[in-house]
């Protein structure tokens, strides 16, 4: 049940990331292109971790085959080199001025920008919701 719960959350954010990140003109093509790179990569994960499994380890006959154990630990140290390299490109990743949240919860926090002023430029004085509260209001004449 856990992993259903993580998936489905998973999904759903490399969903938004697609088109979030997809220009206007083509986010049919991008997202096309995201769930066809994800099919070839399962394909490609598959069939690599087949040949691996397959012919790592010590061989024990026409029979009994390779060693079980050293290949199913290959599969899992391609996994982890995988994910490792996958999470390196995403740390070099620097795009922070939207954020990232998933329902209530902030993920990343949305870069503030700065005031795009000149030099020499001063900021105009727009009061705070605070100071306009406590103003005392004029009369009308």
């Amino acid at each position: 049940v856990a992993f259903a719960i993580i998936f489905a959350v998973n999904s759903s954010i490399h969903s938004f990331l697609v088109v979030n990140y997809a220009s206007k003109e083509k986010v049919a093509v991008s997202v096309g292109f995201y769930y066809m790179s994800n099919a070839m990569g399962r394909l490609l994960g598959t069939l690599g971790s087949g040949v691996l499994y397959t012919y790592v380890g010590d061989d024990f006959g026409e029979y009994a085959g390779t060693d079980a154990v050293a290949g199913l630990a290959a599969c899992f140290l391609a996994g982890t080199l995988s994910s490792l390299l996958a999470a390196i490109i995403t740390i070099m990743i620097n795009d922070n001025k939207a954020g990232l949240k998933c329902g209530r919860l902030t993920i990343v926090p949305a870069a503030e920008e700065p005031a795009a002023n000149k030099e020499g430029e001063e900021e105009p004085d727009v009061p705070s919701k605070e100071e306009e509260k406590t103003e005392e209001p004029t009369a009308r004449q």
